[in-house]
């Protein structure tokens, strides 16, 4: 029982990075899913972390981008929904478009321009199949890019109040 319980003490009391997504209870490491996410630039182990407001009403998509031109997106709603989908790089002037699907129903389109290739920045725009509008936030700064002028820390736009976000 012990050395069932000493490895989730310890990644429950290891501090949390800025920029590195584990969500506890979704991520698990495999060949597909590492357990922290290092931008890679030109390598199909790149990972960046990916923030999406999902309507007005606070819900919101945290989760990642794998693979370089290309590759999948995988985390979950605020609700606990598991989401994945698809990525692509490659359009005209610098535009990409994503698609998500979760395990609610709900799917998502997304359209999105870099802002910096190397960094995996870019900002996006879509909708979801429940008519909400889609905002979406990605690259190894994002964060930083998240956190208003004077804030201690980053907050997602997603409603009325925005959400803070580590």
């Amino acid at each position: 029982m012990f050395r069932i319980l000493l490895p989730v003490a310890l990644c429950l009391s290891s501090p949390v990075f800025a920029q590195t997504l584990s969500v506890p209870g979704i991520s698990k490491p495999s060949a597909e899913v590492k357990p922290t996410c290092q931008n890679i630039p030109y390598s199909q182990e790149n990972c960046v972390r990916v923030l999406a407001c999902v309507g007005a009403s606070g819900l919101y998509f945290d989760g990642r981008a794998l693979g370089w031109d290309q590759g999948k997106v995988i985390g979950a709603l605020s609700n606990g929904t598991r989401c994945v989908g698809t990525w692509k790089s490659g359009g005209f002037m610098g535009t990409g478009t994503s698609t998500l699907s979760c395990q609610d129903g709900t799917q998502a389109q997304v359209l999105y321009y870099t802002q910096d290739n190397d960094t995996g920045t870019v900002t996006g725009r879509g909708s979801d199949n429940h008519a909400r509008a889609v905002i979406a936030w990605s690259g190894q700064n994002v964060l930083e890019f998240l956190t208003p002028s004077g804030k201690p820390s980053a907050e997602l736009p997603c409603g009325p109040t925005a959400i803070p976000i580590s």
